[in-house]
């Protein structure tokens, strides 16, 4: 999300819009969430412009009263342009009477938009995937209305409120080898101008809008972040030509800052940066999934799942680092300590696991929808890839922990963003797998006579050292046996989804005080069977988040899991096929 750099708009505050004498704006610059938007007040000569009045009726309902209290001679007509018709952006204009007064205020919007509003449609608005009930909502005046036959090239006239009349011009704004966006000119007899461009893609109805040096973008900037691509209406390659067109629209160096629907108004340079990466992102994202209640609510379930294990494998990485640390302190290497303790960053990780926890507590205190939660895990997970170094790190502390931190933050974005989960399931020696995973926990990166003999080579001792410092094996204080009944299957599954399903349960029988464990292979027919078993167990089942995460993995590996408890004894069962 945006954050500021450099001049900007002060929230709450009247100040004058560069480009555009005798106008002024009066930014309402909310906490970034998905309940309601920014909203925008302009004051200019001819009438009064809101630019998305929110989603939650006391923000509407300040706008409202704050253009009453404007010190006119006379009562301006009030606009309201919606930059696109979801629920976050102008719900909370259904619950102050002020919008519905026709003699006052009128609305503007994209005719797709407009049809939507009036129809009450759920899906386009987001009203449903958001859980939000709304009513109709008339529009005054319908923008880039193709049904009219004089609406492109030619000036209309509109009446507003008041006797008030504006003229319209409608064209195509070209950049590139012939590339356009639909584009629209707004007159007031004083002789100021609003510019407004449609650029669909977050939805079929989204516009921008330019007032002097200042550009409204409503949702572009993140339009092709993971939980917001993919919703109803989300449109890849419109989405592509329209940050064509605003890149374009920017590149002419004309616009100074640029106002999102969510987080701080930002200057049209770091907007370019942004927007640059989101067609990026862009580009890749064909064939997702919409984002819908139902696909919502399986997110939000797998995001605490996946939380539960991101926050198990963070606390083991942070926990392992610090004991290198102290351990290099120990022995004097000050500076060796420091470099170790960049790579992840502790407090950071600790203050965002910590505000998922707490969101969701209150999530389902308080019977919010999926979205919020779904939404919430994507923001946390994204910050948490960039809050450490994953290929320094696993060169330290157990490569396999590091890996699968990663692997999981990267599948559920995949998840959110409705894509395929990444899975390579082909023919495997299951025995060579399981062996391979086996030694993995149980076998040092390096051996202490390794360690020993590069001492003369600091190049060589100290990343062995760091290794050897930060790598624990799982088994070696349990007692292990491996029966295999002398089969080598070759079986159908995906290795990596596999291998990293057997350690998270050699981990959970381990971590739960199995002082005996067990893997033992069995051919049936068709299909193998694994059974691994703990015993000496000294807690309890395994949550049911963690339950429901060890069958997800399962099913992505090409298995299935089942898990047996009884007192000190647990076993997990995994099917799969052999290769034919």
């Amino acid at each position: 999300m945006p954050g500021g750099d450099g001049p900007t708009l002060e929230s709450q505050a009247w100040q004058p819009v560069p480009g555009a004498p005798g106008v002024a704006v009066y930014p309402f610059i909310r906490k970034i969430d998905v309940v309601s938007s920014n909203s925008y007040l302009i004051r200019m000569p001819d009438a009064i412009i809101v630019i998305d009045p929110g989603g939650l009726p006391e923000q509407a309902g300040m706008i409202a009263d704050l253009i009453d209290d404007l010190p006119c001679d006379h009562k301006l007509p009030v606009i309201t342009f919606l930059t696109h018709a979801h629920v976050d952006h102008f719900l909370g204009m259904q619950s102050v009477p002020f919008f519905a007064d026709a003699t006052r205020s009128i609305t503007i919007v994209h005719d797709t938009g407009a049809t939507a509003l009036a129809g009450q449609d759920i899906r386009l608005t987001q009203a449903a995937v958001l859980g939000q009930k709304m009513e109709s909502l008339q529009v005054g005046l319908r923008l880039f209305c193709r049904q009219e036959p004089a609406c492109f090239g030619t000036l209309i006239r509109s009446p507003l409120p008041g006797g008030t009349n504006v003229a319209i011009r409608y064209g195509a704004w070209s950049f590139g080898d012939g590339a356009h966006i639909d584009r629209g000119e707004i007159l007031f007899g004083s002789g100021s101008r609003i510019e407004v461009y449609h650029t669909p893609g977050h939805s079929p109805d989204s516009i921008c809008i330019r007032v002097g040096r200042l550009l409204f973008i409503g949702d572009l900037l993140f339009a092709a972040n993971p939980g917001i691509a993919g919703l109803a209406g989300w449109n890849q390659q419109a989405l592509i030509r329209s940050l064509d067109g605003v890149l374009a629209l920017l590149d002419r160096d004309d616009i100074d800052l640029v106002c999102p629907g969510h987080g701080r108004v930002i200057t049209a340079k770091t907007a370019q940066s942004i927007l640059t990466g989101a067609r990026g992102e862009a580009r890749g994202l064909g064939g997702i999934k919409e984002l819908n209640s139902e696909r919502a609510a399986k997110t939000a379930v797998f995001a605490e799942e996946c939380m539960e294990q991101v926050n198990e494998l963070f606390s083991i990485m942070a926990g392992r680092l610090w004991y290198v640390s102290y351990v290099l302190e120990c022995l004097g290497e000050s500076a060796v300590a420091a470099h170790a303790d960049s790579l992840i960053r502790g407090d950071v990780i600790d203050e965002l696991l910590d505000a998922f926890r707490e969101f969701s507590i209150e999530h389902h205190a308080n019977n919010h929808v999926s979205i919020h939660l779904a939404l919430k895990a994507g923001q946390v997970i994204a910050r948490l890839e960039r809050a450490f170094e994953k290929d320094r790190l696993a060169r330290i502390i157990d490569s396999t922990i590091v890996l699968r931190a990663a692997r999981l933050l990267s599948a559920y974005i995949s998840m959110l963003r409705g894509l395929p989960l990444p899975a390579e399931r082909g023919r495997c020696d299951l025995h060579q797998i399981l062996e391979g995973v086996i030694i993995g926990c149980s076998v040092p990166s390096y051996s202490d006579d390794e360690v020993l003999s590069a001492a003369d080579d600091d190049e060589t001792f100290f990343p062995m050292l760091l290794a050897r410092i930060g790598t624990r094996p799982l088994l070696e204080d349990v007692s292990f046996a491996f029966n295999d009944g002398n089969e080598h299957p070759a079986v159908l599954i995906d290795r990596e989804h596999f291998a990293d399903l057997v350690t998270y349960i050699l981990e959970d029988l381990v971590g739960n005080g199995a002082g005996t464990v067990s893997i033992d292979m069995e051919c049936t027919g068709d299909m193998v069977v694994v059974r691994i078993t703990g015993s000496g167990m000294t807690a309890r089942s395994p949550e049911s988040k963690v339950r429901g995460f060890l069958l997800w993995l399962a099913g992505q590996a090409g298995g299935s899991l089942t898990v047996d408890d009884a007192g000190e004894f647990r076993q997990f069962r995994i099917e799969i096929a052999r290769a034919t």
